[in-house]
């Protein structure tokens, strides 16, 4: 049988290590999420609710009611990331997706951690090293043998006064998973509707929604099944934007 070198366990042994809660693509959308929110940070958002109240002669009605919401990024969920850094950025909206994965790539080297339950860091660049007071850094010299470097962390480890079993866990908690199908439609949406300016049913074709069946909604109306996709839809991105602004993704209900 065939001896594995050191070199291959070490590779193994750095995957293992580093280990990251969520999926770098989920990771990607809070990113895009959030730098939106930064970007109309000052803005209000409207949302229209309809609520039954009693009318003329005690019927029930249905009233529509207006709220606005105005942007305010920040709260304890988003404590740990320098909101400065993502205000210095172009505007999102303004980017291609070239330029957006290559923002993010930049952006989660510096905070990937903030979404990993905390573990040994196995780190080969000192420019890759978790700046946090959480973490406490170990030079060990190439040069020595295993038995020996075993046997000094062990006697450096007894020296320490280290937190409870347990340990910390991630900064950044998702409330559910990421939809990447319905998120990057919703994405889609907003940004033709708010961008490119599209009507609705332009919108529906653009993005794939099934178009052509009429559907009934409130007051007798009829409506085209896929106007109304674009318009949930949209709903469900402004909730998107008001809700990472106070650090909970991805929630599309207030």
């Amino acid at each position: 049988m065939k001896k594995k070198s050191r070199k291959t366990i070490l590779k193994k042994r750095e995957k293992k290590l580093d280990t990251i809660g969520y999926s770098k693509l989920d990771i990607m959308w809070f990113f895009q999420w959030l730098k939106l929110a930064v970007d109309m940070e000052g803005q209000s958002l409207s949302f229209t609710k309809s609520n039954w109240v009693t009318g003329s002669q005690n019927k029930q009605v249905r009233k529509p009611t207006t709220k606005s919401f105005k942007i305010t990024v920040g709260g304890i969920g988003l404590s740990a990331i320098n909101l400065n850094e993502l205000k210095r950025l172009p505007k999102i909206m303004n980017m291609t997706k070239r330029e957006i994965f290559q923002h993010f790539n930049k952006w989660f080297a510096k905070n990937k951690h903030l979404f990993g339950d905390f573990s040994v860091q196995f780190v080969q660049n000192k420019n890759n090293m978790i700046n946090s007071d959480d973490y406490f850094t170990v030079q060990i010299p190439k040069s020595l043998d295993r038995r020996t470097i075993d046997n000094q962390i062990d006697t450096l480890m007894k020296g320490l006064k280290l937190k409870t079993p347990g340990g910390k866990k991630r900064d950044i908690t998702f409330n559910r998973g990421v939809q990447k199908d319905v998120m990057k439609k919703q994405w889609e949406v907003y940004k033709l509707k708010t961008i490119d300016k599209l009507e609705n049913s332009k919108i529906a074709k653009r993005v794939g929604y099934k178009s052509g069946s009429m559907l009934n909604i409130t007051g007798g109306k009829k409506q085209t099944q896929g106007v109304r996709a674009v318009q949930k839809s949209f709903e469900s991105a402004k909730y998107l934007v008001i809700n990472v602004s106070n650090g909970i993704f991805p929630k599309t209900t207030l």
